[in-house]
C-alpha cells in the first residue's frame, strides 16, 4: 500500500505510478519524471533509485557548475575526446575550441547556460560574415560537448537541442575545364615533378593519400592502388611542443575512403616508368623523407602558372576528375567506390552538375525541334 509522502499512485491501467524531481525550468517551475511498474514495490524501488540518481547529479552539478563553460570545454577537449580521436580530429576540435568556443564562453556558468544562450552564440558568429558551414561545424564541437555535459550530468538537458542555424548555400566547387586540364596536363607530362598531379587528375586522389603512396601499395601487375592512409600536417596544441605543427600519418578520412582503384593504362605506363627510378618506400619524396601535402601543393602552383592557368588550389583536382567520370557516364556506385564515398547519393549531391559547354551542347539539341516545327 502506497505510503503518505511517498508520491506514488495507482493509475487506472492497474499499474502503480511513482513521480519524481529531476529538476527546475530556467523560470523556477519543478520538472518531474516517473516511472511505472505493476507492483507496488517495483515501483517503489525504481523510484528510491531514480531519486538517488537525480539527488546526486544535483550534487554534481552544484560542484561543476562553479566551473565556466570554457571550463568545461577544456577538459572535454583533453580529459574526455583526445585520446578516443585521431590526431587531426583532435587538432581541428581544439583549434575551434581555442578560437571560438572558449573566449564567447569564458565567463558563463555552465550550470546556467541556456538555449538562448547558445542561440545567441551561433548569431554572434554569423553576424561576423562567417560561412554557413564553418558556423555549421563550430556548432557540431559544441553541440558534442554539451551533450556530454548532459550525460555526465553536469547539466540536465543539453541547451543545443532546437538551435536554429544558418542555411547552407550550395556552391558549385572550382575545377579545371577540358581545355584547362589539357593544358595543364600537357605542363605535368614535361615536369620532373608532374607524375603526381597527373595521378592525381586520373585517380581523383586527395592531397595527403598521394603524399602517403607507398610501393607497397602499388600493383604494377594487376593495374591498382591501394588507399589506406593519409599524411596531413596538423597544429600542437601541447602547451609543451616545441613546434607549432607536425607531420602524421594515419588512416584515411572514413573506412569508406579505405578502397583499391584500378589504373587508367596511361598511368599504369607512368607508374612502371617511375619505379625504374626510384628506390624509396615512398612513391613520391622530397630531400629522402616522403613527400609532404604543402610541398606538393608548392609544386601545384607552380605548374599551373606554368601552364598559363589561374591559381586553385589541389582538391579541384578531385573535382575535376570526378566531373570528368560523370560527363563520361561512369557507373555512380563504381565512381562512388572509387572516390571513397560513403554512398552514391553524397557522390550525386556533390558531383551531378554538368559543365557549360555540355550545358550549351545540351541545349544545342533543341535546335532540330525547332527546324522540325519551323
Amino acid at each position: 500500500m502506497a505510503r503518505r509522502g511517498e508520491n506514488i499512485y495507482k493509475r487506472k491501467d492497474g499499474r502503480w505510478e511513482g513521480r519524481y524531481i529531476k529538476g527546475r525550468r530556467p523560470e523556477g517551475k519543478l520538472i518531474y519524471g516517473s516511472v511505472y511498474a505493476r507492483k507496488y514495490n517495483e515501483c517503489r524501488e525504481e523510484l528510491i533509485r531514480m531519486k538517488s540518481r537525480y539527488m546526486h547529479a544535483e550534487k554534481t552539478i552544484k560542484v561543476c557548475g562553479t566551473g565556466t563553460v570554457s571550463d568545461f570545454m577544456t577538459h572535454w577537449l583533453y580529459g574526455i575526446i583526445q585520446l578516443h580521436v585521431k590526431a587531426s580530429t583532435f587538432s581541428n576540435y581544439a583549434a575551434i575550441v581555442d578560437k571560438w568556443i572558449n573566449p564567447f564562453w569564458k565567463h558563463k556558468k555552465l550550470c546556467k547556460i541556456r538555449r538562448e544562450d547558445v542561440q545567441s552564440f551561433i548569431d554572434t558568429l554569423s553576424g561576423r560574415n562567417m560561412s554557413a558551414g564553418t558556423v555549421r561545424n563550430i556548432y557540431r564541437v559544441f553541440y558534442a560537448a554539451m551533450k556530454k555535459a548532459a550525460e555526465y550530468e553536469y547539466i540536465y538537458v543539453n541547451p543545443c537541442q532546437g538551435a536554429r542555424l544558418p542555411k547552407m548555400e550550395k556552391k558549385e566547387a572550382r575545377l579545371l575545364t577540358l581545355r584547362e586540364q589539357k593544358m595543364l596536363e600537357q605542363t605535368a607530362k614535361g615536369d620532373k615533378n608532374g607524375f603526381a598531379i597527373l595521378l592525381a587528375i586520373y585517380t581523383g586522389l586527395r592531397v595527403g593519400e598521394v603524399c602517403a603512396l607507398k610501393w607497397e601499395d602499388v600493383d604494377l601487375n594487376n593495374g591498382v592502388i591501394n588507399i589506406s592512409r593519409t599524411i596531413r600536417r596538423i597544429q600542437c596544441h601541447a602547451p609543451d611542443a616545441d613546434t607549432k605543427t607536425v607531420l602524421v600519418t594515419g588512416s584515411v578520412k572514413s573506412n569508406h575512403s579505405v578502397r583499391t582503384i584500378p589504373l587508367p593504362v596511361n598511368i599504369l605506363k607512368l607508374f612502371k616508368k617511375y619505379k625504374n627510378t626510384s628506390s624509396d618506400k615512398y612513391v613520391f619524396t622530397y630531400s629522402g623523407h616522403h613527400l609532404e601535402p604543402r610541398i606538393l601543393q608548392y609544386r601545384f602552383k607552380a605548374l599551373l602558372k606554368k601552364a598559363g592557368l589561374d591559381n586553385i588550389n589541389f582538391h579541384a583536382l578531385r573535382h575535376t576528375f570526378a566531373t570528368r567520370c560523370m560527363e563520361l557516364c561512369f557507373d555512380i556506385k563504381t565512381l562512388s567506390e572509387i572516390l571513397g564515398h560513403a554512398s552514391a547519393k553524397m557522390t550525386l549531391d556533390r558531383y551531378g552538375h554538368s559543365q557549360m559547354e555540355h550545358k550549351k551542347a545540351a541545349m544545342k539539341t533543341l535546335d532540330q525541334l525547332f527546324s522540325y516545327s519551323a
